[in-house]
């Protein structure tokens, strides 16, 4: 079964702020990012698909709007980026990445208002999850090995547990840390939980911990060092079950959130978290391994968790629910998941007694 390719994909334009006929061309970026690497013109150009006196014309061009260099020659040295303009990717990387769930969403909600005008759409797994590194992979084995789609909005843990309790979608994904925060997280889900009507399955295993800079520079290992070195904190949003954590923790060390600096500072995914982290934009924050893993920042760990798929029991029937299963019991699930740092895939595709699990 092949689903429909959705109609539009959506991105975001740059412009400069005072001169807003000027857009930053896509190409700008790919060249910058490929400088970033070759640290020579002619081998970033070619990359970008630009002739050299294009690529240095657009460095220049935007070089002179923002009033800074982006890049250097040196002779003998090459071409280098400034330090503004490796600042300027890795705002462009995390605006990319606090923006694309948001960008899948509306263009989601772009399709189905124009579906009654296009083909029948074929039927879509919908799914609301908190965010994970392999849940993203799964959407993409599904596609390739069953051809069924897996719709996935990104939402906090709560409300994807909210959203299934009211049959606002076929899925939820979230998570809950083991031993004694999961036992008093769990009474924020229990109001929604039917052990009657919803099946748990476990999906993965994953490791939290602090998110910080390279070689731990402040020595933060306990929500008290965060507060004694007044660290700036980026968290997650509220309701996900990471910022749920991490109240937590507060409340069992006796910390205050009003003495945790940046506690308001959110973002909406661990990858976005990481990306503040290594931009300097704060010192520390909770996350999972692999997102500090792929960004070769540090990372302390404080607990492992649990990742759990939550469905109606009556909808295991489903061929395309049933395609989801196979999936990730799969033996190409399982290399994807032992691959990143952090992730324990051998209980994937388990089911869970949600009696067990509540008590």
């Amino acid at each position: 079964m092949k689903d429909r390719p959705s109609l539009f994909s959506l991105d975001v334009v740059w412009k400069h702020g005072q001169q807003s006929e000027l857009s930053a061309d896509p190409q700008l970026f790919a060249l910058l990012e490929a400088l970033r690497e070759t640290q020579k013109l002619t081998a970033a150009a070619t990359r970008a698909g630009l002739h050299y006196r294009q690529a240095w014309g657009l460095i220049t061009l935007w070089s002179e709007a923002l009033g800074r260099p982006l890049a250097l020659k040196e002779r003998g040295k090459g071409t280098s980026l400034t330090q503004f303009g490796e600042r300027l990717l890795d705002a462009r990387r995390r605006a990319e990445e606090q923006l694309a769930p948001h960008l899948a969403n509306a263009a989601r909600d772009i399709d189905e208002a124009l579906a009654q005008f296009t083909a029948a759409p074929r039927k879509t797994i919908s799914m609301v999850a908190s965010h994970d590194l392999l849940l993203m992979e799964l959407r993409n084995l599904l596609h390739a090995r069953a051809g069924s789609k897996l719709d996935i909005q990104i939402a906090g843990s709560l409300a994807a547990v909210t959203s299934l309790s009211k049959s606002r979608c076929d899925l939820a994904g979230f998570h809950l840390p083991e031993g004694d925060l999961g036992k008093a997280a769990i009474r924020e889900f229990r109001p929604w939980l039917r052990p009657r009507t919803h099946q748990l399955i476990h999906f993965v295993r994953r490791t939290q911990g602090f998110i910080v800079a390279d070689g731990n520079p402040l020595n933060i290992r306990s929500t008290s060092d965060i507060v004694k070195t007044k660290a700036r904190f980026i968290n997650r949003q509220r309701g996900s079950g990471t910022q749920i954590a991490f109240d937590l923790m507060l409340q069992r060390d006796g910390i205050d959130k009003k003495r945790i600096v940046g506690y308001a500072n959110e973002e909406y995914t661990h990858a976005a978290v990481a990306s503040t982290v290594a931009s300097g934009g704060a010192d520390v924050g909770l996350g999972i391994e692999t997102a500090a893993h792929k960004l070769k920042i540090g990372f302390v760990p404080m607990f492992s968790e649990n990742y759990f798929l939550l469905l109606r029991r009556d909808a295991l029937a489903r061929e395309d629910i049933q395609s989801i299963l196979t999936t990730i019991r799969s033996k190409a699930f399982r290399e994807t998941g032992r691959a990143l740092s952090g992730y324990d895939v051998s209980r994937s595709g388990d089911f869970e007694t949600l009696d067990e699990f509540i008590s």
